[in-house]
C-alpha cells in the first residue's frame, strides 16, 4: 500500500515522483494514475538535512525541531563545515571566528530511544528587541495652559538628572558595557556618508551563514525545521532538507529598500560549484557562477546579479558538489532578525498551487503579489484563487496573462482577508512555468516607512506547494478512511510567544486528512483553515484521502477567543488566531522521493 506524492504540476500536465527515480510525465489531459511514490514501511535509512542559518551568519537565536517516525535509530547534529577537533573547516566564513562559534551541538544523540521529537537550541550574538510600545499620544499637551507646561518640563529635567547620575555612579566597565550593547564605539566616520553608502555597509554585513547539518542514521522519515524569531510579524521557519541538484525561489525585488541574499552550503569534500539564473520583468536572465569550498558555507547578493529589479525568479543548478541553497529577503537596512526566508518553490511545470495563506485582517481586500516566471519559451497563463466558498474563480483581467519566455511578471492579485485561500497558476500551453506568492505581513508599524517599503510590512513569501495524494495497492480498491494513516507528515510546533494555523487547500477533488486524531474534509476546490492552538508542541497529519496542499502558518498571537467543542467541531484543536504572517512553510513527506540521500555516499546528492 503506498501513497502517491504529486508535485504542483501534477493535475493538468502533471508529474507523479516514483522511488529511485525522476518525475515521470504524464501527457496534458490524462489523469494521473495511483503509482507508488512513497511506501510505508520503508527501510530506515541514513541521510543529512541541511537546516538554513535564518539569523543571518548565527547573529540571531534559533531551534532545530525534530521529528521522526518510530523511535529506532541515531540523530545528531554538527555545524556545517566543523571539524572533528570543533575547529573550521576552510572558507568556513569570517563570522566563524568570534566567541560564539566556540559553540558545537551536543555529541550525543538529540532524541532519546523513546522519543520521536525533539529540539536543538542554537545561540546567537544577539537578542531581538523586545516589542517596542506603543507610541505616545502628544497632542493633548497643546491645550495644557504655561504653567502646567512648566511643571511637567521641570518633571523631566529632574528624572533626566536622576539618570545621569545613576549612569555616573556605574564602573568604567560596566559603562564601557552599555555604550557596547548600544552602538559601536565610534560612529563619527559614518556622518560623512551618503544614504546610498550607509545602505550599502549594512547589505555588506553579512558575509556567510552557519547552517546545521542533522543526520540521521537507521531513522524512519527523518524530518527537521528551523525557527528563528523573526521582526514584529512574529516568527519565521524554513525546512531542513538535504543537498539537492536543482533549487527555484520566486518573489524579492532588488530594488530601493530590499536586499535578497541566497546561500550556499558545501557538504562534500570536493570543491562545488553552482549557477546562479534570475529572471526578472523586461530584462534578459543574468546568471552567475559560485564556488563553494569544501565544509563552506557562502552567500550571494541577488542585487549584484540583477540590480533595481521589481521582481525575482531565482534559479539555482548544482554544477559539482554536494550543495543546499536558500534564499532570505530582507530591508536592505534591516536588522539581523528583520528578513522573511523565501521557501524554495516547485521546479517549472504545468501548474502551481501557490499557499494556502490567510492574509492579515484589515480594511477590504489584500493586494499579493504573484511572481510568475517562463525560464524558456513564451507561456501564458490563468490565475485563480481557491477560497473557503465556491468554486476557484479568476479574478478580472487574469484568465490569460502573458508571461514572455526567459523574464518574470509581477501581478497584483486581491485576496480575501481572514480566511484560508490559495491561487492555481495553470500554463495554458506547452511553456512551464515557475511562481511564488507574496503578501503583507500585517505588522503594525507606525513610525516612518523606509524607501520602498510596503503597507502592512514587508512581504512574506509563499511557494509552490505539493499535493499528497493517498493512493489505493496496486490493482486494488480505494484504502477504507479506517486503514492505517499514511503518508506521515510532520507537523513542527508552535513557538511560544507565536500562533500558527494548519492550512489545506484541495483544487481538484475532495480531500480528506487526519491530524493528531481529528479527522478533517476539504470540500473540493475550497480551503479549510485550522487554528493550532498556542505552544502547540508538534504532531503529525495523514492524508486518507486527496490531492491536498498544506501549509503551516505563523504569525503573532492576537486576542484568544474560546475555542469550540472538538466534539462539535473535529477541526477545532485551539483558537489563538495569528494577526500577522510571518512564515508560510509548505508540508510535505520526508522522503518524497523514496530513498533518503545516504551520507556515506560521496556522489549522493
Amino acid at each position: 500500500m503506498g501513497v502517491a506524492v504529486v508535485g504542483t504540476a501534477a493535475i493538468a500536465a502533471a508529474a507523479v515522483l516514483i522511488p529511485g527515480g525522476r518525475p515521470n510525465p504524464v501527457p496534458a489531459g490524462q489523469p494521473v494514475t495511483a503509482q507508488t511514490a512513497y511506501r510505508t514501511g520503508l527501510p530506515p535509512t541514513s541521510r543529512a538535512l541541511v537546516c538554513p542559518d535564518l539569523g543571518a551568519a548565527g547573529r540571531v537565536p534559533s531551534s532545530v525541531d525534530l521529528a521522526r517516525l518510530g523511535t529506532a535509530g541515531r540523530v545528531t547534529a554538527s555545524l556545517v563545515g566543523a571539524g572533528p577537533d570543533g575547529g573550521q573547516a576552510a572558507g568556513g566564513g569570517a563570522d566563524q571566528s568570534r566567541d560564539d562559534a566556540a559553540w558545537r551541538p551536543p555529541a550525543g544523540s538529540l532524541l532519546g530511544p523513546d522519543e520521536t521529537r525533539g529540539a536543538l537550541a542554537v545561540p546567537g550574538r544577539q537578542e531581538p528587541p523586545l516589542p517596542r510600545p506603543a507610541e505616545p499620544d502628544l497632542s493633548t499637551l497643546a491645550g495644557l495652559p504655561a504653567d502646567q507646561l512648566s511643571e511637567l518640563a521641570a518633571l523631566k529635567a529632574r528624572s533626566d538628572q536622576s539618570a545621569l547620575e545613576a549612569l555616573a555612579a556605574l564602573s568604567p566597565a560596566d559603562r564601557a558595557g552599555l555604550a557596547a550593547r548600544v552602538a559601536p564605539t565610534d560612529l563619527s566616520s559614518l556622518a560623512g556618508l551618503s544614504a546610498a553608502d550607509r545602505a550599502g555597509l549594512s547589505r555588506l554585513a553579512v558575509s556567510a551563514g552557519r547552517p546545521v547539518v542533522v543526520r540521521g542514521s537507521a531513522v524512519t522519515q527523518l524530518s527537521a525545521t528551523v525557527t528563528a524569531p523573526g521582526g514584529g510579524a512574529g516568527p519565521v521557519r524554513a525546512a531542513c532538507a538535504p543537498t539537492d541538484g536543482t533549487a527555484w525561489f520566486a518573489g524579492p525585488a532588488t530594488g530601493a529598500g530590499h536586499d535578497p541574499l541566497l546561500f550556499a552550503t558545501n557538504l562534500g569534500s570536493e570543491p562545488a560549484r553552482i549557477t546562479v539564473r534570475v529572471y526578472t520583468p523586461g530584462q534578459a536572465p543574468a546568471a552567475t557562477e559560485v564556488a563553494v569550498a569544501p565544509g563552506a558555507t557562502v552567500s550571494k547578493r541577488i542585487a549584484a546579479v540583477a540590480p533595481e529589479a521589481a521582481a525575482t525568479v531565482v534559479g539555482v543548478e548544482t554544477r559539482a558538489g554536494r550543495v543546499r541553497s536558500w534564499l532570505v529577503d530582507r530591508p536592505s537596512g534591516a536588522a539581523a532578525w528583520d528578513l522573511a526566508p523565501v521557501p524554495a518553490t516547485a521546479a517549472p511545470g504545468a501548474r502551481a498551487l501557490l499557499g494556502p495563506v490567510v492574509a492579515p485582517p484589515g480594511a477590504g481586500g489584500a493586494t499579493t503579489e504573484l511572481v510568475v516566471a517562463a525560464p524558456g519559451a513564451d507561456a501564458r497563463v490563468r490565475v485563480r484563487v481557491v477560497t473557503t466558498s465556491g468554486r476557484p474563480a479568476s479574478p478580472a483581467g487574469l484568465e490569460d496573462v502573458a508571461v514572455p519566455g526567459g523574464e518574470a511578471v509581477a501581478i497584483a492579485v486581491t485576496l480575501p482577508r481572514g480566511e484560508a485561500a490559495a491561487l492555481l497558476v495553470d500554463a495554458l500551453g506547452p511553456a512551464p512555468v515557475v511562481a511564488g506568492l507574496g503578501l503583507a505581513s500585517g505588522v503594525s508599524d507606525t513610525s516612518a516607512p523606509a524607501a520602498g517599503a510596503p503597507a502592512g510590512g514587508y512581504p512574506t513569501w509563499a511557494a509552490g506547494t505539493p499535493l499528497l495524494a493517498a493512493a489505493p495497492a496496486a490493482g486494488g480498491p480505494g484504502r477504507a478512511a479506517d486503514h492505517p494513516p499514511v503518508p506521515y507528515v510532520g507537523v513542527p510546533p508552535v513557538p511560544a510567544g507565536g500562533a500558527g494555523a494548519l492550512l489545506l487547500a484541495a483544487p481538484a477533488g475532495a480531500a480528506t486528512i487526519r491530524v493528531d486524531g481529528y479527522t478533517v474534509t476539504v470540500p473540493a476546490g475550497r480551503a479549510v483553515s485550522i487554528p493550532l492552538p498556542a505552544r502547540y508542541a508538534g504532531g503529525s497529519l495523514a492524508v486518507l484521502a486527496g490531492p491536498v496542499g498544506v501549509t503551516e502558518l505563523l504569525g503573532a498571537a492576537g486576542q484568544p477567543t474560546v475555542a469550540p467543542d472538538p466534539k462539535a467541531d473535529p477541526a477545532a484543536l485551539g483558537n489563538p488566531t495569528p494577526t500577522t504572517v510571518s512564515s508560510v512553510l509548505p508540508l510535505a513527506p520526508a522522503d518524497p522521493t523514496g530513498p533518503a540521500v545516504l551520507v556515506e555516499d560521496p556522489a549522493a546528492g
